[in-house]
């Protein structure tokens, strides 16, 4: 447990757990409103920085609840639960959760594909679970017991494609993708919004692995096809600026003679180890959390995030998510009012209640009462990297 978790504790009635995974047994609730959340996050293995990021991020948003006074009825325990940031890893880490731990509520994983496989868990007890995803697959299994803490990858690519078109005025467009769940999704999305929505097509699609190293292919291809924007969509940081450097050595500059953009991943930090100073200028991307130096919301979270991550980093788009799914909790269980945790219809109750907040978090307006697919964030923005690594809103204006 951190010194700052330590202090935040002193004098507060929210009581933090920072368990690594199998770490002891289950722990028993001690009185009737402590609501027991397990994260399932990287504790563990290539992705561990992300257990990091996770811990960090509710600490945060918990020093800002508290502070505020905002949870009325009920504290908070946080089992933090290693899922090692791979599908494989998911199911024993949603088994922990749930038999183990015995948990009301979790808050994961990292990728779509993991939450496929621990979804079914969780319908089955009937205990929500909030994914710190944004494939549409995982909402698109009808599940009843599944929200989602930002906007789908389809959300993403109709938001994009508005951009390009409507406020860059670029329509020729060459598309590289992962080919991944996610990436075949928003890809395909992207070619169908072309279609209906603007009567335009994609020049060049083209998949791609996650060890891809050498674009020339794809690159003279979107040359030859007259291409004026480049989509590369995927959680490959590395290769997308390897892909961008192969552009401007055989094609043009970028982004002044061909625009680059993406998908959500080219807001991760992940990008500020993999893109060098001067190559990151310019890269757009949809997302919903973007800094801010008005918003005095967004100004608390990256104060209080950086307290708390070991690496005193400023907060990106997966944080974010996490900052917000706190509050998502927090709002539904003061919509329920003072409620017995260990009755054996609350967690049915607290879904419900999360399947209706609406509140206002660091990525925008939540409303999941809007939809029923366990979306509650259905406007994005589009963000752009700036000198010195830093980001700012560029749509819309």
């Amino acid at each position: 447990m951190s010194l700052t978790v330590k202090k935040l504790m002193a004098g507060l009635t929210v009581c933090f757990l920072a368990a690594q995974v199998f770490a002891g047994g289950a722990k028993e609730s001690k009185s009737s409103n402590t609501v027991k959340v397990a994260v399932m996050c990287p504790l563990s293995g290539d992705y561990a920085r992300f257990g990091e990021l996770y811990k960090a991020s509710i600490t945060a948003a918990m020093k800002a609840i508290t502070g505020d006074g905002a949870l009325k009825d009920y504290t908070l325990e946080f089992e933090y639960v290693d899922d090692k940031g791979s599908t494989d890893g998911a199911p024993t880490a949603a088994t922990y959760a749930l038999d183990r731990y015995g948990c009301h509520v979790s808050i994961g994983h990292l990728l779509t594909t993991m939450i496929l496989v621990s979804g079914p868990f969780f319908e089955e007890k009937e205990v929500p679970l909030l994914g710190i995803v944004s494939g549409p697959a995982s909402v698109q299994q009808g599940w009843n017991y599944l929200s989602i803490e930002t906007g789908t990858d389809l959300d993403q690519a109709d938001t994009l494609i508005d951009f390009l078109i409507n406020d860059k005025k670029l329509d020729r467009i060459g598309l590289i993708h992962v080919n991944t769940e996610g990436g075949m999704s928003a890809a395909n999305r992207i070619e169908e919004t072309l279609k209906s929505k603007y009567g335009k097509a994609v020049l060049t699609r083209d998949a791609m692995s996650f060890e891809d190293t050498d674009f020339t292919a794809q690159v003279l291809k979107m040359k030859n096809a007259g291409v004026n924007a480049v989509i590369f969509w995927g959680l490959a940081q590395g290769p997308s600026n390897l892909c961008m450097r192969q552009i401007e050595q055989l094609w043009g500059k970028v982004p002044e003679e061909i625009y680059f953009c993406g998908g959500t991943s080219l807001a991760q930090n992940q990008m500020i180890e993999t893109w060098t100073g001067e190559d990151i200028i310019g890269v757009s991307f949809p997302v919903g959390y973007i800094p801010s130096n008005s918003d005095p919301r967004i100004l608390r979270f990256i104060r209080d995030f950086k307290e708390a991550d070991p690496l005193s980093q400023d907060p990106a788009d997966v944080p974010a998510r996490v900052y917000d799914s706190v509050y998502h909790i927090v709002t539904a269980l003061n919509s329920l009012g003072p409620q017995d945790v260990n009755a054996p219809d609350f967690t049915r109750k607290l879904n419900s209640a999360l399947r209706k907040a609406k509140f206002t978090g660091v990525q925008g307006q939540f409303d999941f009462g809007a939809y029923d697919n366990g979306v509650g964030l259905g406007r994005m923005n589009i963000g752009e990297w700036t000198a010195n690594y830093g980001q700012r809103k560029i749509f819309p204006r």
